[in-house]
């Protein structure tokens, strides 16, 4: 993850650089008598520590170790000397290359208003953090005992729903769940929230003692999950202990719907004409708003995320 974090503060910054190319130098090219903090020149491109820091807070809040800082200068050289080489090669002027600058260029500044704008939105109080825990406290407090027969295919999954209403539930599982714990019947035991994919957590946490979902999708293929029993878990949990966990949550849940009133008051406001009437939305050939977005880890802009889902925390 942190090699990929690196990676992409790269690509983002060779994009930007061919950007700037066409504008006169960028930020890194001041004379060097004004930079006695620099860390590198390539050329007339000069790196400062105050730069390289900036580019660390751009990407996320978590401190970079000096391998990662020593990966992120290097990449910063790589960026430079590509630059300046594409320049040389006239490839600014190519009008493919002047379009993606063009499209990046609307990108990022999208990017930065939807920061913003959650983060001046997006906040949860400790009265919503208890208020969450109260009403959710089953979640934190017991422990699921879950079965599921997992399969690769939705069809297989339908056939498995069609035997489980002939059979019981192990024996469906012991015959055609390609999961290794399909030998005791599917049985997963004891689960606790956080030790579940999230594809489960939102299935088990709305089911009672005895009940069968029905086809549920995850990475691994397609699960049918029974609950067997719910008990009491045997560490208990405090608000406290789980607080950063529902801040997450609450944070989550707040974005989405930040943005999608900001989205809909620009919609609303907005100059927009279709021409073609497949790609206006509700045409269900069209994508919904803020699909994939280029954006950070929970509050930078590097990875790929939906717009809703940007923003600060607390």
């Amino acid at each position: 993850m942190k090699g990929m974090r690196v990676r992409c503060l790269f690509l983002v910054s060779l994009l930007v650089s061919l950007q700037l190319s066409g504008c006169g130098k960028s930020g890194g090219g001041d004379d060097p008598g004004a930079a006695p903090d620099r860390i590198v020149r390539v050329g007339n491109e000069i790196l400062s520590a105050a730069q390289l820091e900036s580019m660390i807070q751009d990407s996320d809040r978590t401190a970079f170790s000096i391998e990662e800082k020593a990966a992120l200068v290097q990449n910063w050289v790589e960026v430079e000397l590509l630059h300046n080489e594409a320049v040389k090669r006239g490839l600014q002027n190519d009008p493919a290359i002047k379009s993606r600058l063009l499209m990046l260029r609307k990108e990022l500044l999208a990017d930065q208003l939807v920061f913003l704008e959650l983060q001046e939105r997006v906040k949860v109080t400790e009265r919503e953090i208890e208020e969450y825990f109260r009403k959710n406290e089953r979640e934190y407090t017991c422990e699921f005992r879950v079965s599921h027969i997992l399969v690769n295919t939705e069809e297989e999954a339908e056939t498995a729903l069609e035997l489980l209403k002939t059979n019981t539930f192990a024996w469906v599982a012991n015959r055609h769940s390609i999961d290794p714990v399909a030998k005791r019947g599917g049985d997963l035991g004891y689960l606790t929230k956080g030790n579940m994919i999230p594809e489960f957590e939102g299935v088990v946490f709305g089911m009672q003692p005895g009940e069968t979902s029905g086809i549920v999708q995850s990475a691994l293929g397609y699960h049918i999950i029974q609950l067997t029993e719910v008990r009491e878990a045997r560490v208990s949990v405090s608000p406290a202990e789980v607080r950063e966990q529902i801040v997450s949550t609450l944070l989550m849940e707040k974005r989405k719907e930040a943005y999608r009133e900001f989205f809909e008051s620009l919609t609303r406001s907005g100059d927009i004409e279709y021409y073609n009437k497949i790609y206006e939305p509700g045409n269900e050939r069209a994508s919904s708003p803020g699909a994939a977005y280029t954006t950070g880890d929970t509050s930078g802009r590097t990875d790929t995320l939906s717009r809703e889902e940007t923003g600060e925390g607390l």
